[in-house]
């Protein structure tokens, strides 16, 4: 029985994968955790964490266990008739190093790295906000062809139905074949764009499968519409929010800490240093007089261990003015950030009026397009009634039409355009 199900549910969920229903949450979700910038900028935001940690280790004291072993042949002689054996002699020890004072270096690096950390923190923020204005922007430029896709064949449904009713006029000797004619171009025209129109919703279609992460043969239905409703803030929001802010502020803090790094190579340096070590199996042999005259072999071993604790004081004296020079030269790179700081601060805050003024343009435009279309609907809907008793003519009936098209296509672009000014506004302002 599992042999006969296996292939069918694989079936299943591989036609299940050729088409899906898309609402927009669901699109900024996948788009977030399929999008290669935002693994980048998370594996950077780990490594930064590393950083930190390899920073705070210099505080520590660090070990070190050293051992050699020595096999030599021959014996060393040393003098007449005295040799040294060294067949498995041994050395051993381990050593204790302290920084006492670096000059501020240590410091300096751990606070450059919890800054490197929270630059880190927000460029991952600043990713994730590019993936989303992405994923938004793609998602209702599908929506809107697909709307466009709509209203063309509403527009090739009404051209039929007046082809139909000219063609019996024509039956009937109450219109020319010369009116058939226009109306049946009218229609070729409409199913051009008609076709134009699903050639653009397929290539927007497989741009939005790039972006969330899927094959581009599935077929996507989107689950919403733009807002009929829009909704304005109040006021216009500042840059305070914005990740870049923070990540050219945390830059200046960097260089700043990189002038105290620079100074620190030039002011006195403190370390301890404790040590055990061991020696032993170093034989000596020989032969040595007694009281009578003789000689008589002899041999001894030596091995011994101890402590030993040194404090270590190194002070620079001259050279040749290089420190003054290294930290005017970090002098410069800290007013250069900050000047980088205030330029790009103001093109920011450019950019959020730009965005806020697209934003009431376009709701106003929203607005006129829809005061815009009800006329257009009112328009055709009298011009139909009235065409069809004879009291309106072929010309105002095509001409109601294209202005009814015109409307709609209207309609689409301004809701379309909102929404896309919206997100540009929320991205400026650092609350996409």
């Amino acid at each position: 029985m599992k042999r006969l199900l296996t292939p069918v549910l694989l079936l299943s969920a591989v036609m299940s994968l050729q088409a899906m229903e898309l609402s927009l949450d669901e699109c900024r979700e996948m788009a977030l955790q399929t999008d290669e910038n935002i693994r980048i900028a998370e594996n950077n935001l780990t490594g930064a964490s590393l950083d930190r940690g390899i920073a705070r280790t210099a505080y520590l004291p660090k070990f070190a266990g050293n051992g050699t072993l020595i096999y030599s042949a021959p014996d060393t002689e040393l003098m007449d008739m005295l040799t040294m054996q060294m067949r498995g002699a041994y050395m051993a020890g381990i050593n204790l190093t302290q920084p006492v004072y670096a000059g501020g270096k240590i410091i300096a690096a751990n606070k450059m790295a919890a800054a490197g950390q929270r630059i880190s923190r927000e460029m991952l923020r600043a990713a994730r906000m590019d993936v989303i204005a992405d994923a938004e922007k793609s998602y209702w430029t599908y929506v809107a062809v697909l709307s466009k896709v709509d209203m063309m064949e509403s527009y090739l449904a009404m051209m039929d139905s007046v082809y139909g009713m000219t063609q019996v006029a024509v039956g009937s000797g109450m219109a020319s074949r010369q009116a058939l004619l226009r109306v049946d171009t009218r229609r070729s025209e409409i199913l051009y764009r008609l076709r134009q129109a699903r050639a653009g919703a397929d290539i927007c279609r497989m741009a939005l499968c790039r972006v969330i992460g899927v094959a581009d043969t599935v077929i996507i239905t989107p689950t919403e519409s733009p807002a009929t409703t829009i909704a304005l803030p109040e006021n216009r929001a500042g840059i305070s929010g914005r990740p870049e802010v923070a990540i050219l502020a945390g830059n200046v803090d960097i260089k700043k800490h990189e002038v105290t790094m620079a100074r620190a190579d030039f002011l006195p340096t403190v370390g301890l240093q404790l040590g055990w070590s061991a020696y032993g199996n170093i034989k000596t042999k020989g032969w040595m007089q007694d009281q009578e005259g003789s000689y008589a072999p002899f041999s001894s071993e030596s091995k011994s261990n101890g402590f030993m604790g040194m404090l270590a004081v190194q002070i620079p004296i001259f050279h040749w003015g290089e420190g003054i020079k290294k930290v005017k030269r970090a002098g410069l790179e800290v007013e250069n950030a900050r000047l980088s700081l205030q330029r790009n601060t103001r093109l920011m805050e450019l950019e959020v009026a730009q965005n806020y003024s697209n934003l009431i343009t376009g709701s106003e435009l929203v607005k006129s397009a829809d005061t815009a279309m009800a006329e257009a609907d009112e328009n055709l809907r009298l011009m139909q009634e009235q065409y069809e008793v004879g009291l309106a003519t072929l010309t105002d009936l095509l001409e109601a039409q294209s202005q009814w098209h015109t409307s709609y296509s209207n309609v689409i672009e301004a809701r379309t355009q909102y929404q896309i000014n919206r997100i540009d506004y929320l991205r400026s302002t650092g609350e996409l």
